[in-house]
């Protein structure tokens, strides 16, 4: 007996000493360059009952809804999910998982009729392993990178268009395992997951780009007639960061003419108009890296595009840049980048007249930006929340935002077992930047 009494203070005493060493030891919460409280997070769902499973929980697409007020969000992962925020009760509600999909690539897009429409596919912001053995020749790299993506599709059916009615589906309860309920449209392109979508000015048009053949599609959203209208772009380009991904703009956006944008080959903003079915070629460059010098035709692409209410559009391209154009006037002003790093992940259109953005590549920490001509760039530092010790976080990864109906910026975390963050705008940027309550 005495021995055992020795053996478990032993245990005691070293359960204790480790206990002291992690709490030495551990790292210390990384706080936003603004007041904290104006920032937290949100489950997706309730743990143990209807939360979004870990490996599915990445979020990749965000939409407000104008008629009642919610987002909408949408995962990517071993299975994507559909989930709404109220903001009523400021809870997440899993809505169950969409039929045949990994993955939703900012494809929510809202219709007349208070419907959702989602574009799926394949988990898109996977990193997916290259062959490692490489031809020999000239550009054999590049042909064997385009072997190794469309391999990769091969056997996928083709992402879906669905329509969800939150006002029919959204007062269900889902639990784990659960469906969502979405009328199925159809598969616009074959072998191809929907990467850009929005809605036509008639309300009743989606119109689409897939990946990684980069074909343009229209979709009417009362008849379910698909139609294929030719590749928006026919340049191989692989730009990078991501060195498995083509270059293929991921936005589209429709202006108050009619006419659909985004970016084209050589990075020129390219736009289609739906009354005669014509595209529309300018010189409008997307600022980015074009690597002139090194005799390499990569060129970077739209990441996102926004209409502004004067009529000209807000966009960020790949290469980490942000600009306005003004397609009426052919002309492009660039605004710079934010931060060194490429890749502007997510961004959207505050009420406050700035445009928030999360910027950094996949192995490093991203970072919140805004931008307003009057004051330029604002750096709000590093998304961590601090509740200890009820709860915190310190995340790496975005890749989805919206802005509510009151102003609060929504932000998807891409991670693994990943949350709803949520930013409330008011405060400034602490001065020097920095926040001094952090290590340095």
């Amino acid at each position: 007996m005495k021995s055992r009494n020795v053996t478990w203070t032993a245990i005691a005493v070293l359960l204790s000493t480790l206990n002291f060493q992690l709490s030495t030891f551990a790292q210390k919460c990384v706080n936003p360059h603004f007041d904290a409280q104006r920032l937290d997070f949100r489950d997706l769902g309730y743990p143990g009952a209807t939360e979004i499973p870990a490996d599915s929980s990445p979020i990749t697409a965000l939409l407000t809804h104008d008629a009642n007020g919610k987002v909408y969000g949408a995962t990517s992962g071993k299975a994507a999910h559909l989930f709404v925020w109220d903001a009523r009760v400021n809870k997440v509600f899993p809505l169950g998982a969409l039929p045949k999909a990994k993955g939703v690539h900012g494809c929510l897009v809202q219709g007349e009729d208070g419907r959702v429409f989602i574009g799926t596919g394949l988990n898109e912001i996977e990193l997916f392993r290259l062959s490692r053995k490489m031809p020999e020749g000239r550009r054999a790299i590049e042909h064997q990178l385009w072997k190794d993506i469309r391999d990769r599709y091969a056997d996928f059916e083709g992402g879906h268009l669905y329509a969800y009615d939150p006002a029919k589906s959204d007062a269900a309860v889902y639990l784990e395992g659960s469906s969502v309920e979405v009328e199925d449209l159809g598969v616009p392109v074959p072998h191809n997951s929907i990467y850009a979508l929005t809605m036509a000015s008639d309300g009743a048009t989606l119109y689409g780009i897939s990946y990684p053949d980069a074909e343009f599609f229209c979709c009417n959203v009362v008849s379910k007639k698909i139609e294929r209208l030719g590749k928006w772009m026919e340049k191989l380009s692989y730009p990078g960061p991501e060195r498995c991904w083509r270059g293929v703009p991921r936005a589209l956006v429709c202006d108050r003419d009619g006419t659909l944008w985004s970016s084209g080959d050589d990075g020129l903003l390219r736009g289609y108009i739906p009354k005669i079915g014509e595209f529309v070629e300018t010189t409008m460059r997307v600022p980015g890296e074009y690597w002139e010098t090194q005799a390499y035709n990569a060129f970077p692409v739209v990441e996102q595009l926004f209409l502004r209410e004067d009529g000209s559009l807000v966009g960020t391209s790949s290469d980490g840049f942000v600009f306005a154009a003004h397609p009426n006037a052919n002309r492009l002003v660039n605004w710079g980048k934010p931060r060194v790093e490429r890749r502007v992940r997510a961004a959207t259109l505050g009420r406050d007249g700035r445009l928030y953005s999360i910027c950094g590549e996949k192995d490093n920490v991203c970072r919140l930006f805004s931008f307003r001509e009057d004051e330029g760039h604002l750096d709000w530092g590093v998304l961590g929340v601090d509740r200890s010790p009820y709860y915190a976080k310190i995340a790496y990864q975005f890749d989805a935002m919206a802005t509510a109906p009151d102003g609060t910026i929504l932000i998807g975390e891409s991670d693994r077992r990943a949350k709803l963050f949520f930013f409330i705008p008011g405060a400034s940027v602490m001065p020097g930047v920095l926040n001094p309550t952090n290590p340095r």
